[in-house]
Parts: structure tokens; sequence; C-alpha cells
């Protein structure tokens, strides 16, 4: 067994018992997986400790449904642990972010037993990681890899993808996949014969996301961890993914501002012509750090909002007005935290001074995180969504709308 399989399958079982408890078992661990964070000698090391953290911890299976064992975890409660466990290391927001939303994918389409297996699993602190988007297409639909039947009957898996968020760490993954039957879901094991996961993701941000390779080569798949797609997409099927993004930015941002603080009033020397004793006397600064502070609580009020519309939308998913709202919601608080993110990680230096670039201090990590991460969905696409209904009143929507067109036309069957 490999060093990274040993990590996958050294987790407790713990089942957290309240939302409460979900919170501050993210902040207690969040603590722990600063620290690992701001140590510049860790940069670039696979985060099998954080990894290790979010599942014995609890965390991973607080999406669990109650009447299965687990927390039965609200949307709320669910984005403000990904947001604390951000706050001290985006990339690993983004393990559990992408945990979070594989794991609500095994409720539709699978067997009672297949989904059952996978509960299980999760209960006992197994991950999930994602294999869905590719390079080299023409867009992110036009996907390679494919399940095609052999002629002994056989279902087989071959293709490879990249972007694949917590899949060199996990324990299932998740992917899409074309066919000759349309789109096709597919969940595999990390121990399936002709499973290659390769740690070549070598952004300069979000390292921990752990982002890199997965290869399959001739994969013989059991046809119960098979979903061919029926019928079009939800219309809001992108919100769960969203808010977690933004979560995860806005927890960024948090970060950055924190460390700004602890720099300003441990490390920072005054400019000279300032006549203060200590840089965090300087008035021009006092007036910046309020600016980030407005910046970030109005992501995190935003945040927050789109959190409770969401949960709301759970309990009347067929309210159009409220797919409406919560489409629109997600997509502002995106647009708010993408922001906050990136100002605040970048501009903190200006107020911090040339010494705060030092390696040591490793504080460029926010904004490293904050670019890459911020680069996954445009925002320029969510803020044409809200000016379209606001200026034309066209019904919010996400690009669940083009997949299903592409799906009408037969394009993801080649």
């Amino acid at each position: 067994m490999s060093e990274a399989q040993r990590t996958v399958a050294s987790q407790a079982s713990v089942v957290l018992i309240s939302e409460e408890q979900a919170i501050a078992v993210a902040r207690e661990i969040a603590q722990e997986i600063a620290a690992i964070a701001a140590d510049s000698s860790q940069n670039g090391q696979l985060p099998r400790r954080q990894a290790e953290l979010l599942s014995s911890s609890g965390l991973t299976a607080i999406g669990v449904p109650k009447q299965f064992g687990g927390l039965g975890a609200s949307v709320q409660t669910i984005v403000e642990t990904v947001r604390i466990i951000s706050v001290a290391d985006g990339g690993v927001g983004q393990l559990l972010q992408i945990h979070n939303v594989m794991l609500r994918g095994i409720f539709s389409g699978y067997s009672d037993e297949v989904r059952d297996h996978l509960i299980a699993d999760v209960l006992a602190g197994k991950r999930l990681g994602n294999a869905l988007a590719e390079v080299g297409g023409k867009n992110k639909f036009a996907l390679k890899t494919r399940v095609e039947r052999r002629a002994d009957g056989k279902l087989v898996l071959n293709g490879s993808k990249f972007y694949s968020t917590g899949a060199y760490l996990a324990e299932w993954i998740s992917l899409t996949a074309t066919s000759d039957d349309g789109g096709v879901g597919v969940l595999v094991n990390r121990n399936a014969p002709g499973l290659t996961l390769v740690d070549d993701w070598d952004a300069y941000g979000q390292k921990n996301s752990v982002s890199g390779t997965v290869i399959f080569d001739n994969i013989e798949l059991d046809e119960a961890y098979v979903v061919y797609r029926q019928g079009p997409m939800k219309r809001t099927g992108l919100t769960f993914p969203q808010i977690l993004h933004a979560a995860i930015d806005t927890g960024i941002a948090a970060g950055a501002l924190d460390a700004a603080v602890h720099y300003l009033n441990n490390h920072a020397r005054p400019w000279v012509e300032s006549g203060v004793e200590h840089a965090n006397e300087e008035p021009h600064i006092i007036k910046q750090i309020g600016e980030y502070a407005v910046a970030l609580r109005a992501a995190e009020s935003l945040l927050r909002d789109a959190a409770r519309v969401f949960d709301a939308h759970e309990q009347d998913p067929d309210n159009k007005e409220l797919q409406d709202e919560l489409i629109l919601s997600v997509a502002t608080a995106r647009a708010h935290s993408d922001s906050a993110s990136l100002k605040i990680s970048s501009d903190i230096f200006s107020l911090l001074g040339a010494s705060s670039s030092l390696i040591k201090w490793n504080l460029d990590r926010f904004w490293r995180n904050a670019r890459v991460h911020t680069t996954h969905d445009p925002i320029r696409w969510r803020l044409h969504h809200v000016g379209n209904y606001y200026l034309n009143g066209v019904d919010p929507g996400e690009y669940t709308a083009i997949l299903n067109a592409k799906q009408a036309e037969g394009a993801t069957k080649k």
C-alpha cells in the first residue's frame, strides 16, 4: 500500500451531532491547518495531514442526511465550514468543497446498494474527489473520455482528466464521460485496476487542492456505478458548487486580512513621515484596513444571505421565484468574494512594506490562492446573467442551459 493509500485508509470514524459542533470543530482544526500553511517550508508538500484532519474530525460526513446516519447539515453550515477551512488554507478548503459537491451526487441515479456503500465509506472518513474537466478540447463540454461496451459485454472506461480536485488523496473519484448513449457519470475507486493518479498539479496557487491528472486505461466498470444522464440538468444545478467556491474566496480574503493585521501589529515599521511610533497607528493604514474590512464584511454577509436562500430553496425546489433568487444571490456572492479576495490579498503589501515580501513570511500564499481559484469560473458571466435579468428581464441562468443544449444535440456522444 502506498503512502497516499495509507493516508486515505487511516481515517477515524466520527459523526458530529450538531451543526454548532461542526462549526466549532472546523474552527479547531483550522488552527492546525493555518499553522501548516504559514510555514513556507511546507509549500509544495502534499496536504496529507490537512486532508486527514478534515476526515478524522468528522467534517467530511456532515452532508450525509440524518436518515442515513449523518448530521444532515444545512447548506448554511456546510458553507460556513468550507469558509472557515479556507481562511486557514484555500486549497484545503477546496478539498472540502469538492468532497461536499461529489457527495450530493451519490443520492441521484445510483442504486440504494451503491448509495449505502458510498455513505458507509464517507461516515468512515473516506473522501470523494472529482475528475470532470479535460484539457485540449474546444471547450469544457468537449470530452474525450469514453465508456464503451466491449465484445464480451463488459463496460470499459478510457481517457484522462485534469483539474481533478482532491482525487489524488480521495477514496472515490466521480467523473463524467461520453458514450454512444450520451453523457454518463461514473464512480471509480482509487484502487481500480487501470487507474493512475498523477501528482502533477503545478499551478502557483491552490497547490493543496491537488487538482492534477487522472488516467483511465481500460478500466472494467461495475455497471451499478455507472449512471446515464436522463433529462436536462436542474436549472439551479450549479449553485451548490458555486456557493462553496464563494466560501473559498471569502475565506481567503479573511485569511489575508488576518495575516496583514498580525504583521502590522508585530513586524511592520511606521513610515518615516507618519510621526507615529507604530505602524498600526498610521492614519492611512487604519483607513485602508477599514476598507479591506468593509469589503470582507460585505462578502461574508452576501455569502450568508445566499446560504439562507439556498436552504429555503431546498424546502421548495420548484418555486420559480426562489430559483431566480438563488441564482442571483449566489452570483452576487461569487462576484463580491472574487473581488474581496483579490483586492485584499494583493494590496496588503502596500501597507506592510518590502520586508513582508520575504519568503519566510509566506504572505503571498493568499494572493496566489485567490488568483488561481478565481480563474475557475469567469465572474464576467455571473455578472452577465445578473445584468441580463435586470436590464432585459431574461431569466437568470448558468451554463447548465448550454450543457442541456449540447446534450439535446447529441454532442456528448462524440
